[in-house]
């Protein structure tokens, strides 16, 4: 089952998973696993975490021996892990900003899960103004 994700005034929109059962089924099926990481800058010579970083990372399907970085079989796992961030990620506007970052086409090998080789997907989160801000609680709901 493909995600089926059209454009709307530049956004992606999930159009055929609005429930958690069909994005349950992605997460099995491309072994879908989740990361959060700090994001840190310096300000004013300090280093402050101003956010996070929620990595999403999936793997080809067992049948796809040896994937080509950015091929069709990558951006099925990508297709999947959007629809699965669209879903994650609060519809209600915050003072807390996530966007998601833009595909990279690679294959990434992380020694956590044995090397596999895995399509990632990145969401950004951060005040919605004042970039330098350190973390407060609505940053940490939204990562929740």
């Amino acid at each position: 089952m493909e995600p089926n994700i059209a454009r709307r005034n530049g956004e992606a929109v999930i159009e055929s998973f609005g429930d958690s059962g069909n994005l349950e089924n992605l997460v099995k099926r491309f072994k879908v696993c989740w990361e959060s990481l700090p994001d840190y800058y310096f300000v004013r010579g300090q280093r402050r975490q101003i956010g996070s970083v929620l990595q999403l990372s999936g793997t080809h399907e067992p049948s796809i021996e040896q994937p080509q970085p950015g091929c069709k079989q990558c951006q099925r796992v990508r297709r999947a892990l959007e629809a699965i961030a669209h879903w994650i990620i609060p519809k209600e506007r915050r003072d807390t900003d996530q966007d998601i970052a833009p595909y990279d086409q690679a294959i990434h090998h992380d020694p956590i899960r044995k090397c596999r080789p895995e399509v990632t997907l990145e969401i950004w989160i951060h005040h919605r103004s004042g970039l330098d801000r350190e973390v407060d609680g609505c940053e940490l709901l939204c990562l929740q």
